[in-house]
């Protein structure tokens, strides 16, 4: 089989001291169940762009829950092996609503969506560590 690199984008959106998470949807092959940042992988219409991250990450953002986000800052990046065996680096920015309310897309990436705090996050029953380290770095960016 194939091995593929692959380069996925997350926002972490703030928005009245909470933030965008999506409860991920159990037919999703990675993380089924868990709680993360909205975003995607970079794809071939991505590349042509000046600044691809920020594009395919506003793209997919725009996809996912419908809202037009701006990038504000790089928060941190990730390495790892998906189920598939692809390696994966996973890039967060922090970001704020430019036009739009979130809301479930016909993706079915995500069965839910939440607005939460830090606290409520850190404490969630299905937040992953790799959210939970994006989300410290993300609010001593804000803080800071």
């Amino acid at each position: 089989m194939a091995r593929y690199f692959v380069i996925n984008t997350e926002a972490a959106i703030l928005r009245d001291g909470k933030w965008l998470v999506g409860v991920r949807s159990k037919k999703e092959s990675e993380a089924p169940g868990l709680l993360s940042f909205v975003g995607g992988t970079v794809d071939e219409s991505d590349i042509a762009n000046t600044d691809t991250l920020e594009h395919a990450l506003i793209r997919e953002v725009e996809e996912e829950v419908g809202v037009i986000v701006k990038v504000l800052d790089f928060i941190n990046d990730t390495l790892f092996v998906s189920k598939k065996g692809n390696d994966v680096l996973n890039i967060v920015f922090l970001c704020l609503i430019e036009s739009g309310e979130p809301q479930m897309s016909n993706t079915e990436e995500f069965e839910d969506l939440l607005w939460l705090t830090t606290e409520e996050i850190l404490h969630y029953p299905n937040a992953p560590k790799w959210l939970c380290d994006s989300l410290k770095k993300a609010n001593a960016l804000v803080r800071a």
